[in-house]
C-alpha cells in the first residue's frame, strides 16, 4: 500500500503536500536540506494525529527523500526500493531506511559496479540531509541488495525453499515489506515475488512463524529489577519486533500482500491463520506501542539527541511503566500459543 501524498492532512491543518512537493521539486542537496528540515519540523510539531497517521507521514517523508536523492544522482537503468518500518508506513523520527535496488538482467557487471558507488553516493547524499540508512547494512550500495530481476527472483525462491541457509528468513521478511520508491519507478516487484514464494514453501512458513517467536529480549518485571538493579530494555526487540514478525507471517500464510502491520494482522485474522481475540490483542499491543515509540523518539529527536530503542524503565512515568509491562504480558501469551501450535504443526509435517 502506497500512503497518498494528498491523505496527509494534519488535525492541526498542518498539509505535508507542500513538503513533499518541495522533495520532489529539490534540484540540489540544499533544497533537499531544507525540504527534509520542513518536514521533520511539521512532523514532530504534531500533536493531535493519531501515531499512525503521524508515522504513515514520516514514512512517506523518507521515501519521497531518499527518491529525491536517487533523482539528484542523475538517470540509470536501476529500481530502488525501501523496507523495513519505511517500506511498511511505519517509520519514527530517527528510523534508518533499507533500500535495495532491482537491476534489468541486461546490465552487465561493469555497469553495475558504476551502479554500486552510485548507490554509494545517493545514501552519503541523503545521510547529510537526515535520511540515515540502515545500521545492519541493509543498503543499495552493496552487491547482496543491488542484484538483477532475475537473480532478485532466483534468490526469493531460494530463500523461500531453504530458509535455513543464507538469512532465508530475513531475506523473505525484507522482500515482504520492500515497496518501490514513488515516481515513476513505483513497484511491487519484490513483495509480490515473496508472497509468491511463500505461498508455495512450507518450509519458510514454519521458519517465520519460529522466528517471530523466539524471545530476544524481555521487560523486566519489578522482581527481576529488584534482583538485578538492571532496568533497561530494548523495547523494539522485546515487544514491536514479535508482533511485527507474527502480522508478517500471519498474512504471508494466508496470501496477503498487505504491508502496514495492523492490515497484516486482519489479513491473518480473516485468512484463519490468526483467531480473532490474538489478533485484537495484538493490535492493541501494537496501537499502544506506536504511540509511546512516537513520543519517546520525538522527545529525543527534538532534543537533538539520538533516538534508540533502548529505555531505562526508571525513567518512563508509572503508568507507561506499567502499560509497557502489560503490554509484554499479552504479547509474550500469543508468542506462547503460536510458539506451541507451529510446533505441533512441524510434527505433523514430518
Amino acid at each position: 500500500m502506497t500512503i497518498s501524498v494528498m491523505s496527509l492532512v494534519l488535525p492541526s491543518g498542518r498539509d505535508l503536500a507542500e513538503t513533499v512537493a518541495a522533495l520532489d521539486a529539490a534540484t540540489d542537496e540544499a533544497g533537499l536540506r531544507a525540504a527534509m528540515e520542513r518536514a521533520a519540523a511539521t512532523v514532530t510539531g504534531e500533536s493531535r494525529a493519531h501515531a499512525s497517521a503521524l508515522a504513515a507521514a514520516w514514512s512517506t517523508v523518507l521515501r519521497h527523500g531518499l527518491a529525491a536523492g536517487v533523482r539528484l544522482a542523475g538517470p540509470a537503468d536501476w529500481t530502488w526500493f525501501v523496507s523495513g518500518s519505511a517500506g511498511r508506513g511505519e517509520a519514527v523520527p530517527g528510523s534508518d531506511v533499507e533500500t535495495m535496488i532491482v537491476l534489468d538482467d541486461g546490465v552487465d557487471d561493469d555497469e553495475k559496479a558504476a551502479l554500486l558507488v552510485r548507490a554509494a553516493q545517493v545514501h552519503a547524499l541523503v545521510e547529510g540531509c537526515g535520511i540515515h540508512g540502515d545500521g545492519n547494512g541493509v543498503l543499495a550500495g552493496r552487491a547482496r541488495f543491488c542484484r538483477r530481476r532475475g537473480s532478485w527472483t532466483e534468490g526469493i525462491e531460494r530463500w523461500a525453499a531453504e530458509p535455513q541457509r543464507d538469512r532465508g528468513v530475513v531475506m523473505t521478511g525484507l522482500m515482504a515489506d520492500a515497496s518501490g520508491l514513488p515516481g515513476a519507478c513505483a513497484d511491487d516487484f519484490l513483495r509480490a515475488q515473496a508472497v509468491s514464494a511463500v505461498g508455495r514453501h512450507y518450509p519458510v512458513r514454519q521458519a517465520m512463524v519460529q522466528d517471530a517467536t523466539a524471545v530476544r529480549a524481555t521487560v523486566p518485571s519489578r522482581l527481576k529489577l529488584f534482583v538485578s538493579g538492571g532496568d533497561s530494555v530494548d523495547v523494539k526487540r522485546a515487544v514491536i519486533d514479535p508482533i511485527v514478525k507474527i502480522a508478517r507471517w500471519a498474512a504471508l500464510s494466508g496470501g496477503s500482500a498487505a504491508l502496514s502491520t495492523r492490515e497484516r494482522l486482519a489479513a491473518g485474522e480473516a485468512g484463519g491463520v490468526l483467531d480473532t481475540d490474538d489478533a485484537a490483542t495484538l493490535g492493541d499491543c501494537h496501537h499502544w506501542l506506536m504511540r509511546f515509540r512516537w513520543r519517546t523518539n520525538v522527545s529525543a529527536f527534538v532534543a537533538g539527541r539520538a533516538a534508540g530503542d533502548v529505555i531505562s524503565l526508571g525513567e518512563l512515568s508509572p503508568q507507561d511503566r506499567a502499560a509497557l509491562r502489560s503490554v509484554a504480558r499479552e504479547v509474550s501469551g500469543v508468542m506462547r500459543k503460536l510458539s506451541y501450535l507451529s510446533s505441533i504443526s512441524a510434527f505433523a509435517q514430518r
